[in-house]
């Protein structure tokens, strides 16, 4: 596999060198504690050892995280590669519930059945390796995070403080059973293969998430967001979508609101500014869809507080965006889109209408025209004909 061009980044470089220590520390771990438990009958140790190589298949799925994140685009994959990490999570993630439910089926059998186990000092040496372990990776990956300004490796670290608990609960049961004769052995096997199973749901739902589009990070929306905001002559954004195409892999499109006198190539200019910023300051590629704003109208802020108004009076879960007014002939037109906060039974129809109504209780010479989204996906115009 060709990773010449990783040399150009030392951020991937870097990961790269902390996911192979990880591997390491890992491979002797889970080595240690299977032979361990195998050569004594300790089911729970060896859950122990499996839930090590899940680590290690968890550390090369950052791998192909930061692999696929420097890899450059192609004709073929236009947006890169990065979706691959979350199919190939999908096939990890189904090893892990595999083993997490053979550990499962022969640590109840044991339960039902307990044999006597043959304690050993290599037990006791392979789980305090682990603990050391854990403490070096929960170290190391948290170093790495700090360095590379990376979620991930922050994760891996809590990750590693927990796989350190469980490997002290283990020992203790070890400990327990080898010089008080309690057959515990079966319970902790069980208790581990759930850690791994719940291991495996997680990754799972998660991959499986990401290749049908979920809800962007919080902080990557709020960021992009702010970015905008901070252009010069934005008076507003919504409708921002986020496309993710893996790991710092990100494209969004936005609705901008832009002063309504403004000439075409104005608007334009404007818009190609928002889409450079975001590239330089975010790494995000961007379309960018300007609206109009009646900047210079004194009345749009009384228009403004009739509909919060009008909203407020008919009780339903709405918000609103892309306002614009119109004043021609004696009539205000009045165009927005609303955006449903919560759960509301009626239709889009009906939506427009209570609207429609409180609006024009409020000033006869209202002309509505709405359309409703309901999670970025827009329906028909009302109040168009």
């Amino acid at each position: 596999m060709e990773l010449g061009f990783l040399k150009d980044n030392p951020r991937s470089s870097k990961a790269m060198l902390t996911c192979a220590i990880g591997l390491a520390v890992n491979f002797i771990l889970a080595s240690a504690k299977i032979f361990a438990g195998w050569s004594s009958g300790f089911l729970s140790v060896m859950g122990d050892g499996f839930n090590n190589l899940t680590d290690m298949g968890s550390i090369i799925l950052l791998m192909m995280t930061f692999y696929y994140a420097a890899k450059p685009s192609d004709k073929e994959h236009p947006f890169g590669h990065g979706r691959l990490e979350y199919i190939n999570a999908t096939v990890m993630a189904a090893i892990i519930l595999y083993v997490g439910i053979t550990l499962f089926i022969e640590s109840a059998h044991k339960i039902s059945n307990p044999t006597d186990t043959e304690y050993s000092p290599l037990i006791i040496i392979s789980l305090t390796l682990g603990i050391i372990g854990k403490l070096f990776l929960a170290w190391q990956y948290k170093k790495t995070g700090k360095e590379i300004n990376s979620e991930s490796f922050n994760a891996y670290s809590a990750d590693s403080l927990s796989d350190l608990l469980s490997t002290s609960s283990v020992l203790a049961a070890t400990l327990v059973e080898s010089f008080f004769h309690y057959h515990i052995d079966g319970y902790m096997g069980v208790l581990m293969s759930l850690v791994i199973l719940w291991t495996g749901y997680t990754i799972m739902k998660k991959a499986v998430n990401s290749i049908m589009g979920s809800t962007p990070d919080p902080e990557i929306y709020e960021s992009i967001k702010n970015c905008i905001l901070g252009c010069k002559g934005v008076y507003g954004v919504h409708d921002l979508i986020v496309h993710d195409y893996g790991p710092e892999n990100h494209f969004a499109t936005a609705h901008v609101e832009l002063d309504s006198s403004l000439t075409f190539m104005q608007s334009h200019e404007l818009s190609e500014n928002v889409t450079t910023v975001l590239r330089e300051k975010l790494n995000i590629q961007a379309v960018i869809h300007a609206d109009p704003k009646a900047v210079s109208n004194p009345r749009e802020a009384e228009y403004q507080r009739d509909l919060e108004a009008a909203i407020y009076r008919s009780g339903l879960p709405l918000s609103y965006h892309d306002f614009f007014v119109q004043e021609k002939e004696g009539e205000i037109d009045l165009s927005f889109e609303l955006a449903l906060t919560g759960y509301c039974k009626l239709n889009d129809g009906e939506i427009y209408h209570a609207i429609s109504d409180e609006l024009r209780k409020i000033n006869p010479a209202y002309h509505i025209e709405t359309m409703i989204d309901r999670n970025f996906i827009s329906g028909k115009i009302y109040g168009n004909d």
